[in-house]
C-alpha cells in the first residue's frame, strides 16, 4: 500500500496528503447544499429525512455504549446484569425525562445526573 515505510511508519506527504483529500471530501459534502441552486436543492421527503440526520448520528455514537452491557456482556456475568448497568439507567432516566417534559437540555441533566448517581453506587 502507498505510502507505508518498512519500519511501520507513513511518509508525511501521503498522511497530509489524505488528510487534505478527506477534509475537501467532507467540506464538499456539506456545502453542497449551500451553493446549489434552489430548484436543485432536496425538497419533500428527502429534505425531511435530513433533518433528522443530526439525530441519527447521535444515536448512532451513544447506542453502543449504552448497549453494551446487553449485547456484550463480560465473561461470567450473567447478560440480564447488564439492566443494572448506569449507562442503561441513565439513558432511560434522560428518555423519561424528554417525553415527560418536552424539553431535552432537561433530559440531558437528569441522565447524566442519574448516571454519576449510578456510577457512584455501583
Amino acid at each position: 500500500m502507498g505510502g507505508a515505510d518498512p519500519a511501520g511508519g507513513h511518509d508525511p506527504f501521503f498522511v497530509w496528503t489524505t488528510i487534505a483529500v478527506v477534509a475537501v471530501i467532507v467540506a464538499a459534502g456539506r456545502w453542497v447544499f449551500l451553493v446549489l441552486p434552489r430548484e436543485w436543492r432536496p425538497r419533500g421527503l428527502l429534505e425531511q429525512a435530513l433533518s433528522h440526520a443530526p439525530l441519527a448520528a447521535l444515536a448512532a455514537l451513544l447506542a453502543p455504549q449504552v448497549l453494551a452491557p446487553l449485547l456484550d456482556p463480560a465473561p461470567g456475568v450473567p447478560a440480564l446484569a447488564g439492566l443494572l448497568d448506569p449507562r442503561l439507567l441513565s439513558a432511560l432516566v434522560a428518555i423519561v425525562v424528554v417525553h415527560w417534559r418536552r424539553n431535552v437540555f432537561a433530559g440531558v441533566l437528569a441522565g447524566v445526573a442519574a448516571w454519576f448517581l449510578l456510577a457512584s453506587l455501583a
